[in-house]
């Protein structure tokens, strides 16, 4: 639905298409909409391109190992819990501790670790798994920040660092499913995320000691 009033001219509610027109059925301008005696096509397009994932190779989990990958997917989730999206996870510490096994188990399989026999068939690519949650940008800041300090707290290997992020960076921008913004989400390379992300972060560093 079109707002009723014209919006602020700092703000621009409709869409911008590749050639520069509005996408949008509705304008942000004052000018008279553009109505002609046969129907009027607009290109489609998409408001968000996909930046290519790199998954890891089996080195991460040579280096990192199948528990102290399981640790870091814990101490992730204890530290979003602890933050603004909180609210997307269980209460319910039991219904909470299966979605770390679930997670879990996909990190150890997707870093070349073995497979959970035991592990339920997903139904759908992760990103559609998602759409019942609320996932904008801001989340997605805040569960990379959470990631980083986790990634302390564990004392996850530097050779192996930059790999996993590049991995888990880009392909968090895949879970946003729901835009705030016209520019795309940001980037952030290992070397600058931590102070690009200060915003976002909570506690310090808190070691942990990783089952062996």
């Amino acid at each position: 639905m079109c707002a009723s009033t014209p919006p602020p001219a700092d703000r621009h509610l409709s869409l911008i298409s590749s050639d520069g027109h509005t996408a949008c059925a509705c304008s942000s301008s004052n000018e008279p909409l553009p109505v002609g005696d046969e129907v009027r096509w607009k290109d489609g397009f998409s408001d968000m391109n996909f930046p290519p994932v790199p998954f890891p190779s089996r080195k991460v989990f040579a280096a990192a190992g199948e528990p102290m990958l399981r640790t870091l997917v814990q101490r992730h989730h204890e530290r979003l819990r602890d933050t603004g999206i909180g609210h997307l996870f269980p209460k319910d510490d039991e219904r909470f501790a299966a979605g770390i096994q679930k997670a879990a188990d996909f990190m150890v399989e997707a870093t070349g670790g073995p497979a959970n026999p035991s592990r339920p068939q997903a139904q759908g690519c992760m990103r559609t798994r998602h759409f019942p949650f609320t996932i904008d940008e801001a989340a997605r800041d805040i569960w990379l920040a959470q990631l980083l300090l986790a990634m302390e707290d564990v004392a996850f290997p530097d050779n192996v660092r930059m790999e996993f992020w590049n991995w888990v960076e880009a392909f968090s921008v895949r879970m946003i499913n729901r835009r705030t913004t016209k520019a795309a989400p940001r980037r952030y390379s290992l070397e600058e995320a931590p102070a690009a992300l200060q915003p976002f972060m909570t506690t310090p560093r808190r070691a942990v000691m990783c089952p062996r």
